[in-house]
């Protein structure tokens, strides 16, 4: 789900974050220059004017189709501010081209070079060197508690882990770190809040962080034997560079995201909330944030995709797709991910991975709510309209097909449809679609959709209820609660792994992964109605790319405020106002009612973005399988009997929980929704023209 931040979704997800930290004589003179610089930038954006005002569109007086939601009230999605935002993107997009350009593929070789076990015996040596730091901003601050942990752990690995090079510390005595910086100390001295600031090289941080880095570094060993510190951060730091690259060529806004992620991350470290050590409650909702814990099982997996591109006719525009073959000949299963999920998120990568390690080849897209889709794939600039949107689908795998096919011309056998969410919504259109003889797409032998809604405009209005869960809250105490469910959402989720972590903690994030990773064998620790805001909010930050990309490709006209590449965040504000509701009736209504004429009225709109309106050719369809939970929100107790007899329940299988899409991580569900398509294997001596002759409708 929020593949992220799932489907974007989860915001709690954490990404990964690249920092590294200047030592040495050289690396302080270059710190004081950056400073200087950085300033002299601050003061010529704040001369020429970089503010910009946030306009918003008065629908006070509107009394149009769905009035009701324009003046009902909504929360925005929180935004931190951000006074040198053009500063710091043009410092950010620095950074990036240095991680993509040379941080990477140096990585690729130092991780060649360097095995695991020695990196593992560095980063523990690195994280025992910097005792000093910690042991003073324990000490300065009172943490007396801090201070005995942080001694007892580096008299331990210092002499039982030999110079530090193992932490038996932590593996042998469970003595757990004390991390602590002067950056911190700064901030429990009264400096709140501080400005955020990206550095160059060093990444995210504020004013108060820039300035502690020099107490930092004075108290560092390996600031007097240059390069020793920036070797030691940068091999702690290199098993993560895969990650961000991956994160950041899949999120539309990776500056934002990690803006707002590690905001909170450095509050929540230096304000240390409590978090509750008991599993959560269990209800469709806190059971959906197990979806947390859906990604690949392999860390590499994403980097053996091979990447293509076929030309979309509705924009001219190459579209990229990921795809896997097997070595031989084999089904071939198209992955269509949910709501505004890129083809790489954590969910599309865990399922093609699921797919390919069952024997099947894979090719994955990026949802038609995607950036990637709205830019290159879509034949209308506002998705939203499931017809529509699902016939842009069918076209981009159909020409995906044609175009694997045409490389591996003896290596694909049956065509399968797997969709997740929104991607399952579409694919019964698809399936819809196929009984048009005039349809000449690509035909699909079996139809895999997990977890889709019944009704578009019924998961919208659920969607927009959970994001506005704080309302309930007295308004005096509302921010309050908002951040502190965010900063208990930034702990848990800094916990929380698809795979068994491999190295030492890292000094900058104080998570050490190989012994306090969350497991999927309980409940998340939080509350329904704290799981609801999260969820809501994650899909609320995914209208947020929805609306930017989709009025970038073409103005509608709706919005106010002036969108700037190097200062998003006042047009970010405007956005924020509007909820799914809003959007389906200000923007998609209007252009295919207004502009295209294809649809009467909004009442129409609703009905066609309803599964009810295709029933007809979908029923009883052998083709299709769907595997979903009764309770997930998305749909109602009458959706689920509705299309139980609809598909016929030999080719349902509704799961008692798991919510919305919280279970597709366990091994058994897994399997089971792999089963219904190993009759597609051929057995030795079937011809593909009877595996693909298609069944009796």
């Amino acid at each position: 789900m929020l593949d992220e931040k799932e489907e974007g979704h989860l915001v709690f997800l954490f990404p990964a974050r690249i920092t590294l930290q200047s030592r040495g004589e050289a690396s302080r003179q270059n710190l004081r220059r950056t400073a200087r610089g950085v300033a002299l930038l601050v003061l010529v954006c704040l001369v020429v004017g970089c503010a910009q005002p946030t306009l918003r569109r008065d629908w006070s007086g509107y009394d149009g189709p769905g009035a009701a939601a324009f003046h009902r009230e909504t929360l925005p999605p929180p935004n931190f501010p951000d006074p040198i935002e053009p500063v710091n993107r043009g410092l950010w997009g620095f950074n990036h081209a240095l991680i993509v350009g040379i941080a990477d593929p140096v990585g690729k070789v130092y991780r060649v070079l360097i095995p695991p076990f020695i990196r593992d015996r560095i980063s523990d040596f690195a994280a025992n060197l910097i005792f000093p730091r910690n042991l003073v901003a324990n000490l300065i601050q009172g943490r007396w508690d801090g201070a005995g942990r942080e001694t007892s752990r580096f008299a331990i690995n210092t002499t039982l882990g030999v110079a530090g090079l193992w932490d038996p510390a932590t593996q042998w005595f469970g003595i757990q770190p004390a991390l602590q910086d002067f950056g911190q100390v700064f901030a429990r001295w009264g400096w709140q809040p501080a400005t955020f600031l990206v550095l160059p090289v060093a990444g995210p941080s504020s004013t108060r962080d820039t300035v502690g880095l020099a107490p930092d570094a004075a108290l560092d060993p390996a600031t007097y034997f240059f390069p020793a510190g920036p070797v030691l951060t940068y091999n702690d730091l290199v098993d993560s560079i895969d990650a961000y690259v991956l994160r950041a060529s899949s999120s539309a806004d990776f500056y934002d995201d990690a803006r707002l992620v590690s905001t909170l991350a450095r509050d929540a470290r230096i304000e240390e909330p409590e978090t509750s050590s008991a599993p959560g409650v269990s209800t469709g909702a806190t059971q959906t944030l197990q979806a947390a814990f859906l990604g690949p099982r392999d860390p590499g997996f994403a980097e053996r995709l091979d990447r293509g591109e076929v030309t979309m006719p509705g924009t001219g525009r190459a579209l990229p797709y990921s795809y896997r073959m097997q070595p031989g000949r084999a089904p071939l299963v198209f992955l269509v991910p949910g709501l505004g999920a890129h083809r790489l998120s954590n969910s599309s990568l865990a399922l093609a991975e699921m797919a390919y390690a069952r024997g099947f080849s894979v090719a994955v897209v990026s949802s038609t709510l995607n950036f990637e889709f709205i830019e290159r794939g879509g034949s209308v600039p506002v998705p939203g309209h499931a017809p529509v949107d699902a016939h842009d689908v069918h076209v981009a795998l159909d020409a995906i097909d044609r175009d694997l096919g045409a490389r591996y011309p003896e290596s694909i056998g049956a065509r399968i449809y797997l969709g997740y969410s929104l991607g399952a919504f579409h694919g019964f259109f698809i399936a819809a679609e196929e009984q048009n003889l005039a349809n000449k797409l690509v035909r699909f032998h079996r139809y895999l959709l997990l977890d889709p809604p019944v009704r578009l405009f019924y998961g919208m209005e659920r969607l927009d209820a959970f994001n506005n869960v704080p309302l309930a809250f007295p308004a005096a105490e509302r921010d309050a609660e908002v951040r502190r469910i965010l900063l208990e959402a930034v702990v848990v989720g800094q916990k929380v792994s698809t795979v068994p972590a491999r190295g030492a903690y890292t000094r900058i994030d104080a998570v050490d992964l190989r012994h306090s990773t969350l497991t999927p064998d309980v409940e998340l620790p939080f509350s329904n109605e704290e799981a609801e805001y999260l969820i809501g909010l994650a899909f609320r930050r995914a209208l947020q790319a929805v609306l930017w990309t989709s009025q970038q490709r073409e103005d509608l006209g709706v919005l106010l405020t002036e969108r700037r590449p190097l200062q998003r965040l006042p047009a970010y504000k405007e956005i924020g106002d509007y909820s799914f509701t809003m959007y389906l009736y200000a923007f998609v209504l209007p252009y295919y009612r207004d502009r295209l004429g294809t649809i009467a009225s909004a009442e129409e709109l609703v009905k066609m973005n309803d599964l009810h309106a295709i029933a007809d050719p979908l029923r009883g369809n052998p083709k299709l399988r769907v595997f979903a939970n009764r309770n997930d929100f998305l749909t109602s107790d009458a959706d689920i009997e509705w299309l139980t007899v609809l598909v016929g329940p030999e080719r349902t299988r509704f799961f008692p929980t798991g919510g919305h899409l919280g279970n597709l991580h366990r091994p058994e569900v897994q399997a089971e929704a792999m089963a219904s398509l190993e009759d597609l294997r051929p057995a030795q001596g079937t011809s593909d023209a009877t595996l693909l002759k298609e069944p009796p409708q």
